[in-house]
């Protein structure tokens, strides 16, 4: 019986442990869109844009961030990846509104002109974890949701 008693507690506390480790993990922007790219699966051919580029896209103020990573496909496609390091929580906040704003009129646009992009876009991630702000549009909404998952 002793056996059997201390052979339960070591698995209560195996278990216990590997739950402990179970935490998200960090989030560095490119190795991040990197693992995107690999591992979800996107039907366009994305690329990366160059960071002047950026604040144009989304309409927001440089200032509000220390890093941005952004993958773009073509204009037949809505897929894209987009990673901002806010400099703060406030501008954090705003990152996130304006994500928001640019999948919301993405989604309008592609509504008539290709509703499959449509539907990727109504599956997206828009997500903010701490300072971090997450823009995932990809055809393989599942893949991407899982990815993310490891780090939001």
């Amino acid at each position: 019986m002793k056996k059997k008693l201390a052979l339960v507690l070591a698995l209560l506390c195996l278990a216990a442990a590997l739950t402990g480790c179970g935490g998200k993990k960090d989030l560095e922007p490119q190795s991040f869109a990197e693992e995107l790219l690999a591992g979800a699966k996107f039907t366009d051919s994305l690329n990366r844009l160059d960071d002047a580029v950026v604040p144009l896209l989304y309409g927001v103020d440089p200032a509000d961030y220390s890093d941005a990573v952004v993958y773009c496909g073509t204009a037949a496609t809505a897929e894209e990846i987009a990673v901002f390091t806010a400099v703060d929580d406030a501008a954090a906040q705003r990152l996130l509104s304006a994500a928001q704003t640019r999948v919301s009129k993405q989604l309008e646009s592609y509504r008539t002109y290709g509703p499959q992009a449509a539907m990727t876009l109504e599956n997206s991630v828009v997500a903010r974890t701490g300072n971090y702000v997450v823009v995932v549009v990809c055809s393989d909404s599942d893949g991407a949701k899982k990815i993310c998952g490891k780090y939001i």
